[in-house]
């Protein structure tokens, strides 16, 4: 899915774009801060490698574990990758700068060459556009082809969803506030027939969305905003009534720069909380009902919209039928990449084994002990690692996502700041690692840095001995579950949770 053929493509990103996209001054929704999820979400570029075709480059926030190269190697991708942290040891675990990975990146010209691959050329592929874009491509000598940064924030607007749906006649175009009264007025109007949605104009996976069902706690946000106008904040929401959603879904197309619109794919959501959970293939019936009911035609409108407002490049539309049977074809425009056209792309790999897979997650806490090189040889001796050669399996896509909360990274570059204990692999002369070989399901390489200052895990169920327990935090394990059917996925889930709870892990999610 190169937006130029033929010519080596660099892929990076920050996955919570929106973030970027939010002017500061806008008033904000209450909210708890999750540092630990925060964390998480800026580890997530690792699984940008799915795009990779031979040659391309991935730049990682942190640099993806050699093991974990190793285990994607084998699977047939080989992008080059910056063996270094972007954040060059500048954070410390569950404490993520506010840098984007371009601003990171525009900062570090003068590494150029050491611990990063060569990018001079390189067409940028980015998760999102985002600020210093711009700079980072100069200072690097990447290629640029997306749309202005503004166009790509005017058209990511919950706002410019709305509007569009509205110039389209479509149900539920939600009502645009931009006072605290507005809100107060709005609100107990669409109290009266149900409760409803407040949207930040660039919320994203579970935040910026509150699901108001009173008056007294309308009342309470409503107090929560006036005291945010009064300090100069402009207030800018959408309000929406709940829908009673029966199946989330989403499409995916691209926006060639000629203006033509290549639908790619649909995937069901499940989502928790409006977080994201996994994708899966729908079925043919489901397919056929979107051509009856013009789906397809719409999104085919939409992408010319966007079009015509300046933006060519990737888009997800997430959409929803109802319970009743009624079909919500917009719910929001994502102008970026998405978890779902990861699951596409992932699609497209398995289908040329003729497999098929869903993207699954699982938040668990942990303590760092199991290192990601245990845990795939585990998930190997117990036979549920994909290998590619299997007709199912577990197929890991990523460590630091598990890890970044542990400062348990495999390699040199792991997170600094988290107390460990000696490891097994560990010199006598010294706290260097000893280069032990790593062999998952005949993957074999020296890796210098594999899991220094670890400990041994105790796999037989039974607690750590006294004074070698570690902290546990939050990580959470992105996964593509490869089955040939539903019984298939259910026995292989149900084993994989087994083997989590037998090495300790807990399952958040």
């Amino acid at each position: 899915m190169n937006a130029i053929p033929n010519q080596r493509h660099l892929y990076m990103g920050t996955f919570e774009a929106e973030a970027y996209w939010r002017d500061a001054e806008l008033a904000s929704l209450p909210a708890l801060p999750d540092r630990a999820s925060s964390a998480i979400v800026a580890a997530m570029d690792e699984l940008l490698f799915s795009f990779c075709q031979p040659g391309d480059a991935l730049l990682t926030r942190y640099a993806i574990s050699p093991v974990h190269r190793q285990y994607i190697a084998q699977l047939g991708f080989h992008p080059a990758v910056n063996e270094r942290d972007l954040t060059d040891g500048m954070e410390q675990p569950g404490n993520v700068s506010a840098a984007s990975v371009f601003e990171l990146l525009s900062s570090r010209k003068t590494d150029a060459g050491e611990g990063f691959p060569q990018l001079e050329g390189c067409v940028l592929s980015p998760f999102a556009g985002l600020p210093h874009v711009e700079e980072a491509a100069h200072a690097w000598g990447i290629t640029l082809h997306q749309p202005p940064l503004e166009t790509i924030r005017k058209v990511n607007a919950k706002t410019y969803s709305s509007e569009l749906k509205r110039s389209l006649g479509l149900r539920n175009p939600g009502h645009i506030v931009t006072s605290f009264a507005d809100v107060a007025e709005a609100g107990r109007k669409l109290l009266r027939d149900g409760s409803f949605l407040i949207k930040d104009d660039f919320g994203v996976s579970g935040k910026g969305n509150l699901h108001i069902t009173s008056t007294q706690m309308l009342d309470r946000v409503v107090s929560y905003l006036r005291g945010q106008e009064r300090k100069g904040k402009r207030v800018l929401f959408l309000l929406e009534p709940f829908l009673e959603k029966e199946q989330d879904f989403s499409c995916q197309f691209t926006i060639g720069d000629d203006g033509c619109v290549d639908i790619l794919s649909v995937q069901w959501l499940a989502n928790t909380q409006f977080a994201y959970r996994e994708s899966l293939s729908p079925d043919k019936a489901f397919m056929e009902r979107l051509e009856r009911e013009g789906y397809f035609s719409l999104m085919q409108d939409v992408g010319q919209q966007l079009y015509r407002d300046g933006y060519y490049g990737d888009v997800c539309i997430d959409s929803m039928t109802l319970r009743g049977g009624k079909l919500e074809p917009i719910i929001e425009i994502n102008a970026r990449k998405s978890m779902s056209l990861i699951k596409h792309q992932l699609d497209t790999y398995l289908a040329g084994k003729n497999m098929r897979g869903t993207l699954t997650n699982y938040s668990l806490s942990h303590d760092g002990s199991l290192s990601y090189e245990e845990l795939l040889e585990g998930l190997e001796g117990e036979g549920l690692l994909f290998t590619g050669e299997r007709e199912e399996g577990v197929m890991p896509l990523g460590a630091n996502t598990l890890y970044v909360n542990t400062g348990g990274r495999d390699g040199e570059n792991r997170i600094a700041g988290h107390a460990t204990v000696p490891s097994r692999h560990v010199t006598g002369r010294g706290d260097r690692p000893s280069g032990k070989q790593v062999r998952v399901s005949g993957i074999g390489a020296s890796i210098g840095g594999a899991e220094e200052g670890r400990s041994q895990p105790d796999l037989s169920g039974t607690k750590e001995a006294a004074g070698s327990e570690r902290a546990r935090g939050k990580g959470r394990l992105y996964l593509e579950l490869v089955a040939a059917s539903d019984e298939e996925k259910m026995r292989l889930t149900t084993k994989l949770e087994r083997f989590l709870a037998e090495r300790h892990f807990t399952v958040l999610n």
